[in-house]
């Protein structure tokens, strides 16, 4: 018989990690054009930033996209809101504000999820 363990992720009391999801929509043809030109970089880039535990990212139809990141701190998602990728990003953005529909919101884990492998945050607090 082939069982499965499922863990939950011991959380501190005073967990620090953050859970980032960020969504991207293509408003127009040049927004369609560089967000499927810039989709790799839209994942490498976190996925690459010390603090990034874990990226997860979605296609929702053919013009969206939702990244979802675990980082270790919310100082750690600060900084790389500074960092070169993201920079470069948010400035074809503010060029053309016609191109992208862009949402973010940031949580931070209150209870256990749960985990038969290690992904989001279990990345981030060991497994119970």
């Amino acid at each position: 018989m082939n069982t499965i363990k499922v863990s939950g992720v011991d959380l501190p009391d005073d967990p620090q990690a953050v859970v980032f999801v960020n969504g991207i929509k293509a408003r127009n043809f040049s927004g369609f054009m560089y967000m499927w030109r810039n989709l790799n970089l839209f994942r490498s880039s976190p996925a690459k930033a010390e603090g990034c535990m874990d990226v997860k990212s979605g296609i929702v139809g053919s013009t969206e996209l939702v990244i979802v990141s675990y980082w270790q701190s919310n100082d750690a998602l600060r900084t790389y809101f500074k960092q070169d990728d993201h920079r470069k990003m948010m400035k074809h953005y503010y060029h053309n504000p016609d191109d992208l529909e862009l949402y973010n919101e940031t949580y931070h884990p209150s209870y256990a999820g749960k985990y038969n492998a290690l992904h989001g945050m279990a990345k981030v607090y060991p497994l119970a």
